[in-house]
């Protein structure tokens, strides 16, 4: 099996190529994620360094729940939601899960955030459930 994980916008013109293993591959319930993804958002980890990008990309700021400043990627041309960089964790991008080209490698462990949850979302799955967000 092939070890690089790929993925990209919509229309294309963003795409990464990584040999990061996908960390902590997640579903968030945090103020952010509920406003910017439509209800919940859904995440993983990679490691820049073992990370490609070519593409033009926009950024939003934002101060997450945590406090922490995040960067929102979007793909500049179609508005895909391509991911974050967060503060708090220097040297990782985190990618959404519709962005990849094999979706069947994200295998989601934990829900984030739940105390942030919508009141119409209902958890009813054994992933690992967090009132807040993992600890770096």
């Amino acid at each position: 099996m092939d070890n690089k994980i790929t993925g990209g916008c919509h229309c294309g013109q963003f795409r990464y190529e990584t040999s990061s293993e996908l960390i902590a591959p997640h579903y968030c319930h945090c103020g952010d994620c509920r406003k910017l993804y439509g209800a919940v958002g859904a995440g993983f980890i990679v490691l820049e360094d073992q990370t490609t990008v070519s593409g033009d990309i926009a950024v939003y700021e934002s101060v997450g729940d945590s406090g922490n400043c995040k960067k929102h990627l979007f793909c500049r041309v179609c508005g895909t939601p391509i991911g974050e960089r967060v503060d708090a964790f220097p040297g990782t991008l985190v990618f959404t899960p519709g962005t990849l080209d094999e979706p069947a490698r994200f295998k989601p462990e934990a829900h984030f955030w739940v105390s942030r949850k919508a009141p119409y979302t209902n958890l009813n799955d054994t992933l690992t459930k967090l009132d807040t967000q993992p600890e770096g």
